[in-house]
């Protein structure tokens, strides 16, 4: 039995709350001049900045996009985030003008005012497009005074349930169609002329003006303000509340806290803070080795942020390069980014000290309400791109644009054509494209721009459609096929052309395919869709035939069902199939394959899987007659497997095997342990009460495991007496206190009196332990507190105890009384603090030392790398660290530490559930499906919970225990914060962007793995030995992995002292990659399973996939820190280490 849940981070607060006081206090808000700012800009080489325009020409950017004329509309808000009651509404669009190609804006004009809180701006159609709150508007000059006369409602019904969720982030796309955001807290129910279209939650909408053609590119996201197309139309986006870096979009891809996801899209920098906006470098101003890579804006840590995009598979990967600019000034906060028509880098800097939307007092009279600015970032020896005249240039002229570099050309180029209409740009377009070159190394190019123009024109032109599916570049290939998807049902024969796309040879193409065969609702569309297994499936092409096959079920499951579909000519493909679609209808056509003519045994898995996780009660019994008919064990591994997942459609499903079930008592002497523990949890699922003895019996074997196994199910027969004769009688204190856990729920109070005694007789505060499955309980808590009346305890029993207790979802201050009573140890009450000590503590920080707070940070005891990460490593239940000290002010971070509790922020809620059983849990939601609601519990693990098994439903406080700091000095606190506080800013506690080892794995001293290396040689620390215990170790911010926090083994007593870590790589490109070790005193090395001579750099030649290096250290040879990182430079291939918890 574990001694006890270990303490959740003290930390869990830091992100999880955010009280008033933290900025009620703030003393640091800097000095508003630009010329002040701009001094503290720390810019990439090679660029420079200038102040483009400022407050009072314009006030808190919001979004901003160039029109045709190289004119920048600005939304800004003063209101932002609510508005004061009576208070009248008048946030404008602005548009800021350069007229003599200086850099710096000369006029500002306020096109439109009286808006509530503009959060996206957009030129087009004759005027701009403006979100506004619930609606989507288009403003309009009639008259040519430069301000709007004429409001149309072009959209309306957007949800508008938080001000930085609402509909926002506006964007034209390269076919004519409009693209717009909305956030997680937002339901929007939006009327067009063919329907109402809905979307709850985060996601991107699609919209085609003039048509009203309204649909979802993608669901998910937290709070997306990013998003942009590559050359070929490919889309990425970024999110301002979640940590993932940038994210690559396609149709119908559903990403982080999209309501009852059944599953997501990843992003492609895990680990990543968050950013807003996003632009994609194009354009002769920029440098080579900056084309196509993606900007955006960490707006909490003061930077903007640059990423480069490799194509991998049927999508991307990302790695982030060097900041184009950072700054430690507080106010920086950059939240658009655009290029503009000179090739310059536009930054909208939103200026605030306070950003902190929720946590902070909407009234707060801190927050900056007049500020705001727009910086130009340029290449230093750059010549401004020669302004291109668009909105004159005749039809031909236009046409010659598309060639353009710039992307801000082409596109308007393309709006440009649109707007004068297919009467006057065909009898051009014709003869131009006719006369195009094919030797032109564009052509292909050219193709795909007049290919977009017809998108544009939104008519379909079959022979170019054609040309394009087929043409030697994959990437317009792909293209071809997105628009190819948009205009399927106005073309002949789509899915020919799709059966051609889905067999391409590049899977970027079978990507566009399969996402565009889900709009085509027929057997034959999924037949073909399914012909993307023939080749090597990644996990955006896996998700994406997933997500396709689920929106054709209604096409083809009814035939699979009645047998008209011949299954047995491509059982695994059919079987894929089944495994997307949630329905119990495919266990009968799933079980029929079983006698299907060579079908593999992962395939017989995967049927026998379906069977157990979706069958009826007589499905369900002829899979338990396969365990059952299996005497021989020939596979034990694989009955246990399938036994548990039968027992856990009971769990879920409340469906269990039918007929006679007494039978399972077989296996509970089944000659191996993994076969009777899942015998004995399903004889307690499936209440079989006839096999209690059995049961009994099983839990006095040799194995821990089984013990538990048996005393659970016990339990689950509410089999009492016999609970309370192996808590009484048992041999071994270990069995005895297991059954007294087991006896918790079935007769508290028995229990409790059994508790007390082993506590009362413990000295080791491991016996601590024994108080955890009262926390889980209704009721628990007060049963255990009276017994413990009158009872005398070891002091550090005691304390640990109190120390569970207050970890615990609910903790009940009569049970940490009692045990301060009992142990000697006062009443237990967490320290209350003073506003005057947070006050004084906050003020002590600027002598703090951070590096000792780091170490502290650090300690085993407090657990914080277990619940948080610091950039790519660290766990998850809490906010990641990476930018705290950049985005908080110091005493927030000192409040949260020593207020846990004060206030949750959004995301982070923890929910406390008492289940149909009796049993409490808790953790922050990570998503909810129409059966399922998935936790993620103090210990980081997610925890599914079946929704009919949830009696009740309330929010939880932080999961930071109060109190968890109170065994800390005043100094260590100092410090703690101090480290805290420096996090995410300009100096040695921001996280490098450099490929840097951060998760490790540390071989821990066990009895076994000891004696397995004293048998064995060192070798034997590069395999997967299961006498082996590896647990998680993470590097410092500056990338060390410090060897005094690892383990020591010692095999022989001639040998020195030993470490041994190792890590992972994703090798997401073949090739040679180059890795830096530093300081190689006392290490050696073994690539997977092979020693490997050791340099202080190392080329290895590696195909794709995951690679491990293990690294032993001669702890009588070495004291330095570890370091590794991967050398782009001196790489043909791609890897990056993989971090996480």
């Amino acid at each position: 039995m574990k001694p006890f849940a270990p303490l959740v981070t003290l930390l869990s607060a830091l992100l999880l709350t955010a009280p008033a006081f933290a900025q009620r206090d703030l003393k640091d808000i800097p000095d508003s001049d630009p010329a002040k700012e701009l001094e503290t800009f720390l810019v990439a080489d090679g660029f420079e900045v200038n102040l483009y325009a400022s407050d009072p020409a314009i006030a808190k950017p919001i979004q901003m996009n160039f029109d045709a004329e190289g004119r920048l509309w600005v939304a800004s808000s003063s209101i932002y985030p609510q508005i004061e009651p009576g208070q009248v509404a008048d946030d404008k669009i602005i548009v800021l003008q350069d007229k003599d190609h200086d850099g710096v804006a000369e006029t500002s004009t306020v096109f439109a005012d009286g808006l509530l809180i503009p959060t996206g701006v957009l030129p087009g159609d004759g005027g701009v497009y403006v979100a506004n709150s619930t609606e989507l508007l288009h403003l309009r000059d009639t008259d040519g005074d430069g301000k709007a006369d004429q409001k149309r409602v072009v959209l309306s019904g957007f949800g508008t349930e938080d001000t930085h969720h609402i509909l926002h982030t506006l964007r034209w796309g390269h076919d004519g169609n409009m693209y717009f955001n909305q956030s997680i807290y937002i339901h929007s129910h939006v009327e067009t002329p063919y329907g109402v279209r809905r979307l709850d939650g985060g996601g991107i909408w699609r919209f085609r003006p003039e048509t009203m053609e309204l649909d979802v590119l993608c669901k998910g996201f937290v709070n997306t303000w990013g998003h942009h197309f590559n050359r070929y139309g490919a889309d990425f986006a970024t999110d301002g509340a979640y940590m993932e870096g940038i994210n690559y979009v396609f149709p119908d891809s559903v990403f982080v806290s999209s309501p009852n996801a059944r599953r997501l899209v990843k992003g492609l920098n895990p680990g990543s803070p968050k950013h807003c906006g996003l632009e994609i470098l194009s354009g002769g101003a920029l440098p080579d080795d900056w084309q196509g890579n993606c900007i955006t804006n960490d707006f909490r840590a003061h930077r903007v942020c640059r990423f480069i995009l490799d194509e991998e598979g049927s999508g991307y990967s990302s790695r982030q390069g060097e900041e184009l600019i950072k700054t430690s000034h507080v106010a920086f906060r950059p939240v658009d980014v655009k290029m503009g028509p000179d090739g310059a880098i536009y930054i909208a800097d939103w200026y605030n000290p306070i950003i902190q939307h929720g946590e902070v007092d909407f009234r707060d009279d801190r927050r900056d309400q007049t500020h705001g600015r727009i910086w130009r970032v340029t290449r230093k020896d750059m010549t401004p791109l020669q302004r291109q005249e668009i909105a004159g240039a005749s039809e031909p002229e236009l046409f010659e644009l598309l060639t353009a570099q710039e992307e801000w050309v082409r596109l308007w180029a393309k709006l440009t054509l649109k707007a004068r209409g297919a009467e006057v740009v065909l009898p051009e377009l014709e003869p131009w494209e006719a006369n195009l070159d094919g030797n032109d190394p564009l052509y292909l190019q050219k193709k795909l721009e007049v290919l977009w123009i017809y998108q544009n024109l939104n008519l379909p032109n079959e022979r170019l459609l054609a040309e394009l599916l087929v043409c030697d570049d994959h990437n317009i290939r792909a293209a071809a096929v997105r628009v190819l998807s948009q205009w399927a049902d106005r073309i002949a024969e789509p899915l020919l052309l799709l059966e051609v796309a889905v067999t391409d040879q590049h899977p970027r193409v079978r990507l566009e395919a399969v996402c565009a065969l889900a709009k085509l609702n027929s057997l034959t569309a999924t037949e073909i869709a399914l012909l993307a297994l023939d080749q090597p499936m990644d996990r955006f092409l896996d998700f994406a035939l997933w997500s396709t096959l689920n929106e054709l079920s209604p096409a083809w499951l009814p035939k699979a069902v009645k047998g008209e579909i011949a299954l047995d000519k491509s059982p695994e493909k059919w079987l894929y199939a089944f495994s997307a679609v949630e329905s119990g209808d495919v266990v009968a056509p799933a079980l029929s394959l079983l006698n299907a003519p060579e079908l593999t045994d992962a395939a017989r898995r995967q049927s026998l899987d379906l069977a157990a996780q979706r069958g009826n009660p007589d499905q369900l019994r002829r899979l338990l007659d396969i365990v059952l008919n299996d005497t021989a064990n020939a596979n034990a591994a694989r009955r246990a497997e399938l036994l548990t997942t039968l027992s856990s459609a009971f769990e879920k499903r409340k469906v269990k095997p039918s007929g006679d079930l007494t039978q399972v008592g077989e296996l509970l002497d089944a000659h191996s342990d993994a076969v009777a523990i899942a015998a004995a949890k399903a004889v307690g699922e499936w209440q079989v009460a006839d096999l209690r003895d059995e049961l009994a019996a099983l839990a006095t074997t040799d194995s821990p495991a089984v013990q538990t196994a048996a005393l659970q199910s016990l339990a689950q027969l509410k089999a009492m007496d016999d609970l309370i004769s192996l808590a009484d009688k048992a041999e071994g204190m270990q069995l005895r206190q297991a059954a007294t856990a087991a006896l918790v729920g079935v007769a508290p109070n028995e229990a409790a009196k059994r508790t007390v005694a082993l506590l009362t007789a413990a000295k080791s505060p491991a016996a601590a332990g024994l108080v955890a499955p009262y926390l889980m309980r209704k009721g628990g808590q007060a049963k255990l507190a009276a017994a413990l009346n009158e009872a005398k305890l070891n002091a550090d029993v005691a304390k640990m105890a109190i120390r569970a207790v207050r970890s615990s979802p609910q903790p009940e201050q009569a049970l940490i009384s009692a045990l301060g009573k009992s142990g000697g140890v006062g009443q237990g009450e967490a320290k209350v603090w003073t506003d005057e000590e947070l006050a004084a503590i906050t003020k002590a920080l600027a002598g703090g030392d951070p590096a000792h707070g780091e170490e502290i940070f650090r300690r085993t005891e407090l657990s914080c790398m277990k619940c948080h990460s610091i950039g790519p490593a660290g766990g998850l239940v809490g906010p990641n660290l990476i930018s705290l000290g950049a985005s908080a002010q110091p005493d927030y971070v000192v409040e949260s530490l020593l207020r846990p509790s004060a206030k949750l922020k959004e995301n982070y809620n923890s929910l406390i559930l008492l289940l149909d059983d009796g049993r409490v849990v808790s953790g922050i939601p990570v998503r909810r499906t129409s059966e399922e609601l998935i936790l993620r519990d103090a210990e980081d693990k997610e925890i599914a919970v079946p929704l009919e098994a949830i009696e009740e439903q309330k929010d939880g406080q932080s999961l930071m225990p109060a109190g968890a700091v109170d065994a800390l000095t005043t100094e260590e606190i100092v410090d703690l914060a101090a480290f805290l506080a420096q996090l995410g800013k300009v100096g040695p506690y921001a996280i490098s962007p450099a490929p840097i080892v951060r998760r490790w794995e540390a071989l821990e001293w066990t009895e076994e793995g000891h004696s397995r290396l004293n048998r064995t040689s060192s070798d034997t620390a590069s395999t997967d030995d299961a006498a082996l215990t590896w647990t998680s170790r993470y590097s410092k911010v500056d990338g060390a992995l410090p060897l005094e926090e690892l383990p020591q083994i010692q095999p022989h007593k001639i040998s020195p002292p030993l470490s041994f870590v190792r890590f992972q790589l994703n090798v997401a490109k073949a090739g040679k990659i180059t890795l830096d070790f530093g300081d190689i005193t006392g290490l050696k090395l073994w690539d997977g399973e092979s020693p490997t001579p050791l340099e202080k750099q190392m080329t290895f030649d590696w195909p794709a996939g995951e690679k491990r290096i293990t690294l032993e250290i001669d702890r009588a040879a070495r004291t330095a820190p570890v370091k590794v990182e991967v050398i782009e430079a001196d790489s043909t291939g791609r890897a990056e280490p993989i971090g996480g918890k």
